[in-house]
């Protein structure tokens, strides 16, 4: 569902940036309060009944549906902002919480952890480019006409802000579905798309060669213990004057 929200933001986005439109412009708006909805309902009914489950939609759904319909009467876009705000707030630590419960691991909980930090920097940052965006709208468009092209480009802040929520978004709602599956707790690998793979390639290093160290600890173990069967096996098969074994140490007399 978390895909499918993001899809869906991306398919309102473009409906409002293609037409500047202000019912368009709902679209774009409330797609992004049904995207993080859907990530909420997740980590929130993962490991509940199906009651619980159906429950919680409901009550997510009549939220939505009465904010959305003030929304679109009252033409407004602050509490849109601190709505949104406040549901991201509470997926980051609803996330956390599950981590420590969920990833036991202490190298797969560091990579983890390090994947959430990241995910919220990027996300926070294109949030608030968002909203410096909305407040200073006519003066930045002033700057960037004086600028010209291309390096006005550089403070296109709404851009900007696409790209960023969209990558922090994808790295939240990929880590949600891995820490809501069967597969919490495993090392984290090449399950992700980029730039999850960027953040954690210096971890996923340290990791291996950690466990190649361990291997050859354990190997150097297994030769030593080996050589002491060996070296058992040279002590006990003494040889009497008669060719045969005494099945024993022989002792000076």
């Amino acid at each position: 569902m978390g895909y499918l929200g993001i899809a869906g933001v991306g398919i309102g986005s473009g409906l409002f940036h293609a037409t500047l439109k202000n019912y368009t412009q709902w679209c774009d708006d409330l797609s992004m309060l049904v995207a993080t909805a859907t990530v909420i309902h997740r980590v929130f009914t993962f490991d509940k009944s199906l009651t619980y489950t159906v429950v919680h939609g409901a009550i997510l759904i009549a939220c939505f549906t009465a904010f959305s319909t003030w929304h679109c009467i009252k033409d407004e876009l602050i509490m849109h902002s601190v709505i949104f705000g406040i549901m991201i707030a509470v997926v980051g630590l609803k996330t956390r919480s599950i981590i420590n419960a969920r990833v036991t691991d202490p190298a797969v909980r560091k990579d983890v952890r390090l994947l959430t930090a990241w995910g919220g920097l990027i996300f926070v940052t294109g949030f608030a480019i968002w909203n410096v965006d909305n407040a200073m709208c006519s003066q930045l468009t002033a700057i960037k006409r004086t600028i010209g092209m291309p390096w006005s480009f550089v403070i296109e802040l709404h851009g900007w802000w696409h790209i960023f929520t969209g990558m922090g978004a994808y790295i939240f709602i990929a880590l949600v579905e891995y820490l809501t599956s069967e597969e919490a707790g495993q090392p984290l690998g090449t399950r992700f798309a980029w730039p999850v793979g960027s953040i954690i390639a210096g971890r996923g290093s340290e990791t291996k060669e950690n466990g190649n160290e361990s291997l050859e600890h354990v190997n150097g173990s297994g030769n030593s213990i080996e050589n002491l069967k060996h070296t058992n096996g040279n002590t006990n098969g003494v040889v009497d004057g008669n060719g045969k074994s005494t099945g024993g140490v022989k002792k000076n007399r």
